[in-house]
C-alpha cells in the first residue's frame, strides 16, 4: 500500500455539545494511504500473439523478417524462398545530364582572398553588399551570401 506524509492544520470540534466542550486549534500529522495502490502489476500478456510471416520471424526485436529485399546485384542462392533482388532495366534518366551542374544555391564559393591571410591592416573587412567574403579579427574569414535570396522588409 502506498502512503504519503501529510499535515492538517485546523480546528478540532468536540462531538459533545455541552458547555464544557470547546473547539481547539491544532495540527494533525500523519500519513495518507491510498487503498489498493501499489507497486507492480506483472507483465502485460497480449491477447493474441503477433502473426509470424511464413519462412521467418521470431528473432530479437530489430531483426528483419526473412525474406527482405536485396539491392541490385545481391548474391542469393538459386533456391525458392530467397528475397527478390532489384534488377535492370531500371527506368532511364530523361534528358541530358550535365555532371558539372549544381544549382546556384548549392554552389561552393571560392576561398577567401589572398589564400585566407588576414587583411594587411588586420582590422575588420565587411563583405560586399552583393555577397562575398568578410573578415573579423576574432572570428576570421566568413562567407556572407548577401541579401539576394531572402525577401527584405521595405525601406
Amino acid at each position: 500500500m502506498a502512503a504519503v506524509p501529510i499535515q492538517i492544520d485546523g480546528v478540532f470540534y468536540p462531538y459533545s455539545k455541552d458547555g464544557r466542550s470547546q473547539p481547539v486549534a491544532g495540527s494533525m500529522i500523519g500519513q495518507a494511504f491510498v487503498v489498493g495502490l501499489g507497486v507492480g502489476g506483472g507483465p502485460i500478456i497480449p491477447v493474441q500473439p503477433p502473426d509470424v510471416p511464413p519462412g521467418g520471424g521470431g528473432g530479437p526485436p530489430g531483426t528483419p523478417t526473412f525474406p527482405i529485399w536485396g539491392p541490385p546485384g545481391m548474391p542469393v542462392p538459386p533456391k525458392p524462398g530467397y528475397p527478390p533482388v532489384a534488377s535492370h532495366p531500371l527506368p532511364p534518366v530523361e534528358g541530358p545530364v550535365d555532371p558539372g551542374y549544381s544549382p546556384p544555391w548549392a554552389q561552393i564559393p571560392e576561398g577567401p582572398p589572398d589564400g585566407g591571410a588576414p587583411p594587411p591592416d588586420g582590422g575588420i573587412k565587411p563583405p560586399p553588399p552583393e555577397g562575398g567574403w568578410g573578415y573579423h579579427p576574432e572570428y576570421g574569414w566568413g562567407y556572407f551570401p548577401g541579401s539576394g535570396g531572402k525577401p527584405q522588409p521595405p525601406g
